[in-house]
């Protein structure tokens, strides 16, 4: 494997931390809310065996700078894509895991052109969205270390108000929709329903794994993704025409 390379990048006025590696396709990994880089764990090596993973810490988060005032999810996304810019990347693939996988929809929707592979992982649609259980989303919030709890506060305040549902049937770029089915913090009814209202998407809803199951084991998921990014074309990705179309389950479902 390509050896890691870790830089800061100036975007949109912003010095980002970025670590690069592997060969292949660039894929742009989104994390989770308050969590940096370092989160991705195996995850991040898994991908990188067929893809060029490239993670970052967002503003205010980790090795990153913090912005003086909090940026919506629009103005993050057009950080990202001045990040791509800076990185050289014209178009990539994009994973956006739980906070990451908003992000994901909302750059998708902004630059369309920039993106090859949407998948979106752990998350939902903001505003709209099925609630998790509070037990679940207090214990979330304890398991989080965040060394810098401005910058998590920033990204909450993105999410304030935010909703992809006026506009999810605007995103063109083929995706694939993940969820636990354990998943107590984002309930995978929010993946059923993003993958209703996305035009080209697959549904995968994985027995026994809970939110974290990404980054918790090699698992499923992981497998997914790296057969979904790796592969030369969707025709054969095992994920891609493995996964449930939403409108076949809705006739199961009747």
């Amino acid at each position: 494997m390509t050896p890691a390379t870790e830089a800061t990048i100036t975007a949109k006025g912003l010095g980002l931390f970025v670590r690069e590696q592997g060969a292949g396709y660039p894929l742009l990994m989104i994390n989770g809310i308050g969590t940096g880089v370092e989160w991705w764990g195996r995850a991040e090596h898994m991908l990188a065996a067929g893809s060029r993973t490239i993670v970052f810490d967002g503003p205010g988060i980790g090795r990153s700078a913090t912005p003086l005032y909090p940026r919506s999810l629009p103005a993050l996304a057009e950080t990202v894509v001045s990040l791509l810019d800076e990185l050289g990347y014209s178009r990539a693939d994009v994973l956006g895991f739980s906070f990451g996988g908003a992000l994901a929809q909302q750059l998708a929707k902004d630059a369309p052109a920039r993106v090859r592979r949407l998948a979106l992982v752990s998350t939902f649609c903001g505003w709209g969205a099925a609630p998790g259980d509070l037990a679940a989303l207090v214990a979330g919030y304890h398991r989080l270390d965040v060394a810098n709890p401005l910058g998590c506060a920033h990204q909450l305040w993105a999410l304030a108000g935010w909703s992809s549902l006026p506009w999810l049937d605007e995103v063109r770029a083929p995706t694939l929709v993940l969820s636990g089915l354990r998943d107590r913090l984002v309930p995978p009814s929010n993946a059923f329903q993003l993958a209703g209202r996305l035009p080209k998407s697959r549904l995968h809803l994985l027995p026994g794994a809970g939110h974290l199951h990404l980054v918790e084991g090699e698992g499923a998921g992981g497998r997914l993704l790296a057969d979904f990014f790796s592969s030369a074309s969707l025709a054969r990705s095992t994920a891609w025409t493995s996964g449930a179309l939403t409108d076949r389950l809705v006739e199961e479902a009747a």
